[in-house]
């Protein structure tokens, strides 16, 4: 475990907590998310979060990756890629916050803040000049977190999967310098 705070801790994940994985963000991701999805997001669980595709990010050289712990309960979770150009600053050395997710129930508490601080830290321990993250362009409140963090807006696309509603399919890749 990383102690983030007094009540905050990382509890690393492995291939053997796949199940828990599933099951944590199902919780907190479906009752924020649901309506982006025709499938209500089952294209999305199998892609991101099957024994394949974990395997697969878990072998990722330079990726940690988190359940977020507050006190004692499992409230989301961290996905950090260390050393992950980002295609808006080719060449510079950057980290890429992958995956953020925190169970709606503690929205609001500062763990996000906390968690946010933390990977800057990382990040900057490393050598990354920039934190780099994709956020849809209709989550508001996101959206102002991380401006308020003085994270800016460097590029725009559109997330092409199957099953997502068009209407939803804004992205923008949001930075932070970090020198």
């Amino acid at each position: 475990m990383i102690q983030v705070s007094k009540e905050i801790s990382l509890k690393p994940i492995y291939l053997k907590d796949q199940g828990l994985l599933l099951e944590v963000i199902r919780k907190i991701y479906l009752p924020v998310y649901r309506h982006l999805w025709t499938d209500n997001g089952a294209f999305y669980f199998e892609k991101n979060y099957s024994v394949p595709n974990l395997t697969q990010e878990l072998a990722e050289e330079g990726s940690d990756y988190y359940f977020i712990v507050f006190r004692t309960q499992f409230v989301g979770i961290l996905r950090i890629q260390f050393e992950k150009e980002c295609v808006d600053f080719p060449g510079k050395p950057a980290t890429k916050l992958h995956r953020i997710y925190l169970d709606p129930e503690v929205h609001g508490l500062g763990i996000g803040q906390r968690l946010l601080d933390w990977t800057i830290e990382q990040s900057k321990a490393r050598q990354s000049s920039l934190l780099w993250l994709e956020a849809m362009d209709t989550q508001k409140q996101s959206l102002q977190f991380y401006q308020k963090n003085n994270f800016h807006i460097s590029g725009s696309f559109k997330l092409e999967v199957p099953n997502i509603i068009e209407k939803w399919q804004g992205m923008h890749r949001m930075f932070v310098g970090l020198l």
